[in-house]
C-alpha cells in the first residue's frame, strides 16, 4: 500500500500534467509559439496523423521552436479531455481525446480524435517528451466562423 506521502504524490503529479495539456491548448489557441514549444523537452517530438495526409513529424528543440513559432493567434482552437495517465517515478504515459477547430484559409474545420503522450519530469515540472496525435476525421463544416466577422458587419 502506498504511504499518504505517495498518494499526494501521485495525484500532484496527475494534475501538473493535466495543467501542460491545458497550457499546451491555450498556447495553440493564443499562438503563443514560444511558450508550447518551451512545454516540450530538448529531445522532444511532436507528431499528427490525419486522415489521407503523409504523418508529420517534428523532433527537437530547433524544430519545435520553429513549428511552434508559425501558429498565429486564433488558427487552432484544441479541446482536450478524457485524460488517462500512468505514472512511472520521473516518467509518465498518457491518452486524451482531442476536439480542435481550426481555420485553413477562409474554411472553418472540425476534427476530434486523440493525443498518446509521454512525459518526463525535469528540473521539477513535466514535459512532453513526445506527443503524438491520431484524427479520426478533420473535415470542414457547412457554416463555419471563419467569416464570422464579415457576417456581423
Amino acid at each position: 500500500m502506498k504511504t499518504l506521502e505517495q498518494q499526494v504524490q501521485e495525484l500532484a503529479d496527475r494534475e501538473e500534467i493535466k495543467e501542460l495539456t491545458a497550457r499546451y491548448a491555450h498556447g495553440v489557441a493564443r499562438g503563443e509559439g514560444a511558450k508550447v514549444a518551451a512545454l516540450f523537452t530538448d529531445d522532444g517530438t511532436f507528431i499528427n496523423r490525419m486522415p489521407d495526409v503523409p504523418v508529420m513529424t517534428v523532433h527537437g528543440r530547433a524544430d519545435l521552436d520553429t513549428f511552434y513559432g508559425a501558429i498565429k493567434r486564433n488558427f487552432a482552437l484544441p479541446c482536450i479531455h478524457n485524460h488517462l495517465i500512468a505514472l512511472a517515478g520521473d516518467e509518465a504515459t498518457g491518452t486524451c481525446s482531442i476536439e480542435v477547430r481550426i481555420t485553413r484559409g477562409e474554411k472553418s474545420m472540425i476534427g476530434s480524435g486523440y493525443y498518446e503522450d509521454r512525459f518526463r519530469r525535469e528540473n521539477g515540472q513535466w514535459k512532453f517528451v513526445e506527443r503524438d496525435c491520431t484524427f479520426f476525421h478533420f473535415v470542414p463544416i457547412q457554416q463555419g466562423w471563419a467569416n464570422a466577422a464579415a457576417a456581423k458587419s
